[in-house]
């Protein structure tokens, strides 16, 4: 992509590093076979993947600065070696590793003699977490050797799938990168697990409280980490078939607690299209307004719909929080906006595209139109039916997962509802609240003090207003109609 765009000047070549000295020295080395066929170019590209001796540089430069590649690594202390050794081999021989297509060959040929599947999309999906990491340093477990002899009478058939599982991860490389670059998006994407669009905003601790006792319960030291990260994923993939090969990436890379400790602590990320992209609802905005027609009131829902679907002052961005309002607003305290298209029932987001934006102002969509239908999941027409997928069978002869006890954990809580509610209703009124919902604005959890109206005006002042308004001549009320056109 950058090497379509106007100004870039992008390098790939291979760079022999020293290793520098370490007080820690992985305790074992372990030797990785990648075949006798391997020829040499082969085992040099092998050896800059596994070995911190070795590598490559991935760089561009853009206005005198060179910028490093955001899934850039460095492989530090690896205890990684390879069975085979490249004889003779110097750095210049092979200045410029192989293209993309050279190495997804390798990789196919490595996970057929290995054997190795659902490792792959994994594995894929811990790369994927590269740029979330902003450079920290990773731990990965090293899987269990396994000689070939003892697995030499498994069935052969998954072997040829194995390539056209790859190939069908090579085309959907642009999209892989797009989601990984987008860390607010990734994140946004595994905080809708928890997320329900039927649930109101001040019952959010109802619903979060029983599912976070539930995670923490899974910590018990009482088990081996690795029980408690399978029993993890499978609660969560449970909750969300779809994001399941999100999570086992964020576990194997030591992110998932992390992410859920935000979610419990209410920091919660919205990202519209990161949504659209992996068909996952993140906020009540992305439901189609409802039919509110012949009616005095709309569900004050789909007035923040209208809100936001019109960018009306101040409502321009979503919410912070995600959680629907309760209740109904009558239409004679909206905005002028969502009086207009109250009765449409034909209001909603829907994804389009994507798009490259290049430095030569040329836009490249890098195929996203002509796959949308089968790469993008739209949201909007049945979000309860995407957000809340039937769980998965239990088998019978599945041992459940044993819960420790929630005495430590305080279901009782109700911070996050106060904090929720505050935020929504904050949104929706930021410059003052109506008379008729002085008693929200006025709650404890919510304590707006400024209203559009004067709070200790009697009801007779209200019908003495209304008289004074029939009074005003006819002139200055056409005067009135001309401008309510205009703002329409």
């Amino acid at each position: 992509m950058l090497g379509v765009s106007v100004g870039h000047e992008c390098r790939m070549r291979y760079a022999v590093r020293e290793e520098a000295p370490s007080e820690q020295r992985p305790m074992s080395t372990v030797e990785v076979d990648i075949g006798d066929d391997a020829d040499e170019e082969e085992l040099i590209w092998w050896r800059a993947v596994l070995c911190s001796t070795l590598g490559w540089d991935a760089t561009t430069t853009y206005n005198g600065r060179d910028y490093i590649s955001p899934w850039s690594v460095a492989a530090k202390d690896a205890g990684l070696t390879l069975t085979q050794t490249t004889r003779g081999f110097k750095p210049h021989s092979y200045s410029h590793p192989p293209g993309s297509a050279t190495a997804l060959e390798y990789l196919s040929r490595f996970c057929v003699y290995h054997r190795l599947y659902a490792q792959c999309s994994v594995a894929l999906a811990g790369a994927l977490y590269i740029p979330f990491q902003r450079g920290r340093t990773v731990y990965l477990p090293f899987p269990k050797p396994a000689l070939r002899s003892e697995f030499k009478n498994y069935d052969d058939d998954d072997d040829g799938s194995i390539p056209d599982l790859l190939n069908q991860h090579s085309k959907l490389l642009p999209q892989y990168m797009t989601l990984s670059s987008n860390v607010w998006g990734l994140r946004s994407i595994l905080h809708s697990t928890v997320f329900n669009i039927d649930i109101e905003c001040n019952l959010v601790n109802a619903w979060l409280n029983p599912a976070f006792a539930a995670i923490e319960s899974l910590s018990s030291k009482e088990y081996p980490t690795s029980h408690r990260e399978v029993a993890l994923a499978i609660l969560l993939t449970n909750r969300h078939p779809r994001l399941g090969i999100l999570w086992l990436g964020a576990i194997l890379t030591n992110l998932a607690r992390s992410i859920l400790r935000d979610v419990k602590a209410g920091m919660t990320a919205v990202d519209l299209p990161a949504s659209a992209w992996v068909g996952a609802a993140q906020t009540f905005l992305t439901a189609a307004v409802g039919t509110n027609r012949d009616s005095g009131s709309i569900p004050r829902e789909d007035e923040y719909r209208l809100l936001f679907l019109t960018a009306s002052e101040g409502h321009d961005r979503p919410p912070v929080w995600p959680w629907r309002p309760f209740a109904t607003t009558g239409l004679c305290d909206t905005e002028l906006a969502v009086r207009k298209h109250a009765g449409c029932a034909c209001h909603g987001l829907e994804y389009e595209s994507r798009e490259w934006m290049l430095t030569d102002d040329n836009n490249d969509t890098n195929g996203d139109t002509t796959n949308r239908n089968s790469l993008i999941h739209q949201i909007g027409e049945k979000p309860t039916e995407i957000q809340n997928p039937a769980p998965r069978p239990i088998s019978p002869n599945q041992t459940p997962t044993a819960l420790d006890s929630y005495q430590r954990y305080d279901l009782s809580s109700r911070s996050l509802s106060e904090s929720a509610t505050r935020n929504i209703f904050g949104w929706l009124r930021s410059t003052g609240y109506p008379l008729s919902e002085r008693d929200i604005y006025q709650h404890s959890w919510i304590d707006v003090e400024d209203t559009d109206e004067e709070e200790s005006a009697p009801a007779s002042d209200d019908a003495d207003l209304n008289r004074a308004v029939q009074q005003i001549p006819t002139k200055e009320n056409g005067h009135v109609e001309d401008w309510l056109e205009d703002v329409e």
